[in-house]
């Protein structure tokens, strides 16, 4: 295996907790962190002993974005349930949280790695981004993001972060968390706005239902680069959200497969040829076929050996 720059992996199989039948969306597969660690070792783009497992997030990493109450009643399993769009009456334990804490701390040690070793941190969970401080929504109950960015902020690591956020739905959770912060750049691309921003280091980017591969692409070409170079991130934060791909049951973009490809390198190439080290976080995707954005993605960083390729 060849990297392109050194790429660490972050999973665990607490990612994954199979709700089954007790009532959760059925669009979300559960499995995905576990399909894409599978796919990539099968491949033989990296070996099974090659991810790290990471904690839970800590509490004192959740107070940096989220007040006490707000977190103990997340911790509720009813709570959580009605927020998963589980049945509340299925007697859940204290496990049901299990996958989000494990994923944000997931998204923490990412960004440490990233940051120590100038290099790119992956992690095949969280991209929770719309949770607000006190407010869960959209499956959502963590905002792993924000809570990695002001822990490498107060450990003085960073100063100015700048979230790339392609998911299909808009990042609003991270762009309200920072809606005063001008440390931090959140730059969105999505179908329709959650909310309204107005600050100079915001760009949210709304396109039409049925968006393809063209209009897609070349929105993100004109955009990242001029922020990228006149913002000067410490690092960066990608929300790669695989629900633009025109098989999501959830998203209404028409992205192909190929495109998806295209839109991660181009991510890539664009933070690392300025020497920006990266956090890649999953977020949505949803149907039968997500895990296969995120693979193509992850086994080109794994095993592409041209930098500008």
């Amino acid at each position: 295996m060849v990297a392109t720059s050194h790429v660490e992996l972050f999973y665990r199989d607490e990612y994954v907790y199979d709700v089954g039948g007790a009532g959760m969306h059925g669009t979300f597969d559960a499995e995905r962190p576990r399909r894409i660690r599978d796919a990539l070792v099968a491949d033989g783009a990296v070996g099974a002993a090659d991810f790290i497992a990471p904690p839970r997030v800590t509490d004192d990493e959740l107070l940096l974005v989220h007040p006490r109450w707000y977190l103990d009643e997340i911790r509720k399993p009813a709570t959580l349930a009605k927020l998963l769009l589980l049945d509340p009456a299925y007697p859940w334990g204290e496990r049901l949280l299990d996958p989000v804490l494990f994923a944000a701390g997931g998204t923490v040690a990412a960004a440490r790695s990233a940051i120590a070793r100038r290099g790119i941190g992956v992690n095949f969970g969280g991209g929770f981004h719309h949770a607000q401080a006190d407010k869960a929504e959209g499956f959502c109950a963590v905002a792993d993001v924000a809570i990695a960015i002001r822990a490498l902020q107060r450990d003085g690591a960073v100063r100015r972060v700048l979230v790339v956020d392609l998911d299909c739905h808009h990042g609003n959770g991270n762009a309200e968390i920072f809606a005063a912060d001008e440390s931090v750049f959140t730059f969105s691309i999505h179908g329709n706005n959650w909310c309204w921003i107005r600050k100079r280091h915001n760009l949210d980017i709304e396109l039409p239902a049925h968006t393809a591969d063209g209009p897609y692409l070349d929105a993100l070409r004109a955009n990242l680069p001029p922020i990228v170079r006149e913002f000067a991130p410490d690092a960066a934060v990608y929300v790669a959200g695989s629900d633009p791909f025109v098989e999501d049951v959830l998203g209404d973009f028409d992205v192909s497969e190929s495109a998806m490809l295209a839109r991660d390198r181009f991510v890539t190439d664009t933070l690392r040829g300025c020497g920006t080290p990266m956090v890649v976080v999953t977020a949505g995707g949803y149907g039968a076929s997500s895990w296969r954005i995120h693979f193509n993605f992850f086994r080109w960083l794994l095993t592409s050996r041209d930098r500008g390729a």
